[in-house]
């Protein structure tokens, strides 16, 4: 049953050049999906963890305490402007001057007037909080209180015009209560699927698990994990930069064979185009660019990817070759179920290069269509818990190198969820494709920081992994609730 909103039939509708993320990595601090969704899962919790009425009602916040951004702030205000009760339009005068003309193209402003009409009648709304994005763009996500809480982010372009306008319901809920490491195992259930989480310490340039989900082995199954492999592209640039066969102001060219889905932004700019190395791998890792991970595969090829995944620890012979996004894209939704079946036997690396090198030369799928889960076909980036965290401390390490110097930001670039307290740097690295949800944490205390036990906090860094499939659709709002109370915990007990 679908969910009805200030009795309206939940809907949902493009209000951009791009279709809701499929390969988001549902940080609470990146620039969403560009879409206007009122459809919520039937079973999103909403309330709190035990399903009793959620606690005291936040609140009320200015957006203008927390949006620096004179132009975001404008465009933020205008659209709650257009949110309040008796409020009408946009007229198209207002629409032209205040929407970016690649969203006007696929909305007009009677269609905008329409929708933005439709979340006017289930208000009215309390802005309760605002967090302005902190990876790539100029955003902001806003809480809005009402019977049915929403969260929407505006976004603007250069010229201070609205690009991205994206309203979801907000079915975070109440952060469930993780007192040990079995609790946060046991809020996951409700995700629904099999989840997975791996806790690790890092020093000098290794991960030592300390923790993993009942039942599994330690140090986790090899699971889907979709765009977390990014850190291994990462890896692999930053080890060409170290070794001399790549600088990081190197400008790459954009053609078409590199050119993927979505997430991203790199898909749509003009083939011929540049971009330099560091841009491009901020692009992948903050905001989870497609296109920008496979131009940059393209550029240090399979051999140093190999490489990076020796120095990590990982398996080659289960891992290689990396597949692009692009061919894991053509992959689960573009060639017949005989090719995955091929894909999913294959047990060196040799057949699973023979089949990839005979994929279609063009990327010919409608990026609406992704929607069916393929990891159960072997479709996806296969990790278990302990490599990512390997992953993390490798990166981390190559960090104190000098040619590394870039690769703490960009990895900070995006933290996917608020900082705990008592943390003082923060990597990240998710991703999501259908039935696929998986988040990966890497964190450093605050100097002279203690754990929960009064001991000194770890003396490098801790890193919290969770990974989730299912047949299903997985609620990201939902699992960051439950992920940030584990995020927490991890850095009350050091681990």
């Amino acid at each position: 049953m679908r969910r009805v909103i200030g009795g309206v039939l939940a809907v949902s509708l493009l209000l951009a050049g791009c279709t809701d993320e499929y390969d988001d990595d549902v940080a609470a601090t990146s620039t969403p999906p560009l879409v206007v969704q009122t459809a919520a899962p039937e079973d999103a919790a909403a309330t709190s963890p035990e399903g009793g009425a959620a606690t005291s009602a936040p609140a009320p916040v200015d957006p203008a305490d927390s949006i620096g951004d004179a132009e975001l702030l404008g465009a933020v205000e205008w659209v709650l402007e257009l949110l309040e009760e008796d409020a009408e339009g946009p007229t198209v005068r207002e629409a032209t001057e205040r929407v970016a003309p690649d969203l006007l193209e696929q909305v007009s402003p009677v269609e905008l007037g329409l929708v933005l009409g439709q979340v006017r009648s289930a208000g009215p709304y309390v802005v309760t909080a605002v967090v302005p994005s902190s990876g790539v763009g100029r955003a902001a996500t806003l809480s809005l209180a009402a019977q049915d809480p929403l969260l929407m982010t505006v976004g603007v372009d250069e010229q201070g015009r609205i690009a991205t306008l994206f309203v979801q319901p907000d079915t975070s809920g109440e952060p469930p209560v993780v007192d040990a490491w079995p609790d946060l195992d046991a809020a996951l259930v409700e995700l629904g699927g099999t989840s997975q989480v791996v806790v690790g310490r890092v020093e000098g340039g290794t991960c030592e698990p300390t923790w993993t989900t009942s039942g599994v082995e330690a140090g986790g199954e090899a699971v889907p994990s979709a765009s977390v492999v990014k850190l291994l592209v990462l890896l692999a640039v930053a080890e060409e930069v170290r070794s001399g066969g790549l600088t990081w102001d190197e400008e790459l060219t954009l053609a078409p064979e590199v050119m993927s889905l979505p997430s991203g932004e790199l898909q749509d700019r003009p083939e011929g185009s540049t971009v330099p190395v560091r841009e491009a791998a901020e692009l992948m890792i903050s905001i989870s660019d497609n296109t920008a991970t496979d131009l940059l595969m393209d550029r240090v090829g399979q051999r140093a990817l190999r490489r990076a995944a020796v120095d990590a620890g990982l398996d080659p012979t289960a891992i290689m070759p990396v597949p692009t996004t692009r061919q894991i894209f053509q992959l689960g939704w573009q060639v017949d179920s005989e090719v995955r079946t091929r894909w999913a036997e294959a047990q060196v690396p040799e057949t699973r290069e023979a089949i990839l090198a005979d994929l279609p030369d063009r990327l010919d799928i409608a990026p609406e269509t992704v929607t069916e889960p393929r990891w159960q076909d072997g479709i996806d980036w296969f990790l278990t818990g302990a490599q990512v965290c390997s992953l993390h401390a490798r990166l981390q390490q190559l960090a104190g190198d000098p040619a590394g110097g870039p690769v703490r930001e960009i990895l900070a670039r995006n933290p996917g969820l608020p900082p705990p307290e008592g943390v003082g740097y923060q990597a990240f690295k998710g991703g999501s494709l259908p039935g696929v949800l998986a988040m990966s944490f890497y964190v450093e205390p605050q100097e002279g920081a203690v754990g929960g036990d009064g001991e000194p906090a770890a003396p490098e860094g801790l890193v919290l992994v969770v990974q989730t499939r299912s047949a299903e659709p997985v609620d990201p709002l939902r699992a960051a609730t439950i992920v940030g109370a584990g995020l927490q915990h991890l850095v009350d007990v050091g681990g």
